[in-house]
């Protein structure tokens, strides 16, 4: 009697282990998540995260404290993330900067396809490509003629020297045979308030909510946009690849993504996955993402990876034919 009271505990004291297991994975998350962002406070990529994850929060029914880590194109709030435990209590909300800055500053230690688990996509932005009143384009081929024959002439400001703005320009530049100075910015604002002012003749910007009040009042002409459909915030200017044969099928800009720690419960992703795309359908929610020009990516979790992967093969190489490097 007492061997089988011995390996009937033993059994017990083993379903407790297992159930206890369970239950952990079923409770998460029972505590407070921290939320990285790899830039400033105001920018597009915060703007959305805050609005977004406000909802996910409350999904989750766990605050969400956001902190921002700028610096390096993002590449230090990707640090933060990677330096966290596996547990779902550190994320990272990342833009296509996770694909770009580690090639641009020679960090394969922060491979997007090794260094962290993708857990979930959210939105893409299109850049819209401006120019100032004073240069009185029309459209963007127009505008692409008068670059091309005047190499030098016309200045281009960017929100930062490697950001996806300036990565786009230098691809488009390349395509087209274009030579212009470019005017690299500490972000997106300070570029658009220069461009508005004549400092600068145009520029690619990624920030609708910004750029909008100056398209409205003529201040700045929206030529286009480089995703290769219309943009439901803008659906009156084209898109390059409608306009310019040279461009046919052109697309890029800017997205975010919800990053984990590599090793990460499966679990856990799916449960973020899933609260983040319910929250995106959210009315509050949409109304903002309208508003900053953002359109759902509707991909599932592999889809959502893939593209990541994909991304990253496509400026590492745009990079190195460019012969681009962080700070040049």
């Amino acid at each position: 009697m007492k061997m089988n009271q011995l390996i009937c505990a033993i059994a017990a004291i083993a379903m407790m282990g297992l159930t206890g297991g369970a239950h952990a994975d079923a409770g998460y998350p029972n505590k407070p998540i921290t939320l990285i962002i790899g830039f400033a406070p105001g920018g597009p990529t915060d703007a959305i995260g805050r609005v977004l994850f406000k909802t996910v929060s409350q999904k989750l029914n766990v605050p969400i404290i956001i902190e921002n880590k700028p610096g390096a194109g993002g590449n230090i709030g990707t640090q933060e993330l990677i330096r966290a435990k596996p547990d779902g209590y550190t994320l990272l909300y990342g833009t296509s900067s996770i694909t770009t800055a580690p090639p641009l500053f020679g960090r394969d230690d922060l491979n997007p396809t090794k260094a962290f688990t993708t857990a979930s996509c959210s939105v893409g932005v299109p850049l819209i490509l401006l120019t100032n009143k004073a240069m009185d384009i029309k459209s963007a081929p127009q505008f692409y003629d008068e670059v091309k024959a005047n190499p030098g002439k016309y200045f281009q400001g960017s929100s930062g020297n490697g950001s996806i703005d300036h990565l786009v320009s230098m691809d488009i530049a390349n395509r087209l045979g274009l030579d212009f100075p470019h005017v690299p910015y500490k972000g997106n604002g300070p570029a658009l308030t220069d461009l508005v002012s004549g400092n600068v003749s145009f520029m690619y910007s990624g920030s609708f909510n910004s750029a909008m009040p100056f398209i409205q009042n003529g201040q700045a002409t929206a030529l286009a946009v480089t995703s290769e459909k219309r943009s439901v915030g803008l659906p009156d200017v084209p898109s390059l690849s409608e306009v310019v044969p040279e461009l046919k099928g052109f697309d890029a800009g800017t997205w975010q993504v919800l990053i984990a720690p590599k090793g990460t419960d499966p679990a856990i992703l799916e449960k973020l996955d899933r609260a983040l795309q319910e929250s995106l359908k959210d009315p509050e929610v949409q109304k903002s993402l309208r508003f900053q020009g953002a359109e759902l990516m509707n991909k599932d979790p592999k889809s959502c990876q893939d593209y990541v992967a994909s991304e990253y093969s496509r400026w590492s190489e745009t990079i190195k034919r460019l012969g681009l490097k962080a700070g040049g």
